[in-house]
């Protein structure tokens, strides 16, 4: 999949999500890629799931994503593919639970989009993980969880913006 196919279809995958439930559903998907990579950079995905699932807490993914930046800078030369993979999908995750929340000022709110790009990426580069085929069904799962029927629908028959 080109990436720019991956970026319009993952634009519609998330804007299918309602808002409220963007949380829940990020965290789904966190919990399946990071059973699947066993790459959990430094300890931030587990803390982001657990603010996934706290209402309460959503306010706080602000300043996670700002320690995970942080952090993060000096990996872009030093870390594996995999690892920059995930922490991109992390700092994703960490907009998209701040958003909810509905503090201001939000992150960009198209950083959703790139959901769908980041994991599918991501599982190219774990092809030969143990288990993949079970996991890469939980992530599938996870990303169509929360989604409109409508839209999980027309995604099924190919029938999304004509691509």
């Amino acid at each position: 999949m080109e990436e720019g196919k991956a970026l319009l279809l993952g634009d519609e995958l998330f804007r299918s999500v309602v808002s409220e439930m963007r949380p829940t559903w990020i965290g789904g998907i966190l919990d399946a890629v990071l059973a699947v990579t066993r790459c959990d950079f430094l300890g931030f995905g587990g803390r982001i799931v657990v603010i996934c699932h706290d209402r309460n807490a959503w306010c706080t993914a602000e300043s996670l994503f700002l320690d995970l930046r942080r952090v993060s800078l000096n990996l872009e030369n030093e870390g594996s593919p995999i690892e920059c993979a995930m922490v991109d999908l992390l700092e994703v995750s960490a907009k998209i639970v701040f958003n909810a929340s509905g503090a201001q000022p939000g992150f960009d709110a198209h950083a959703g989009a790139r959901v769908l790009p980041l994991v599918w990426h991501i599982m190219r580069l774990v092809e030969e993980a143990p288990g993949r085929e079970e996991a890469l069904r939980c992530v599938e799962e996870a990303l169509w969880r929360g989604v409109g029927t409508e839209v999980a629908n027309r995604f099924e028959a190919g029938q999304t913006r004509n691509l």
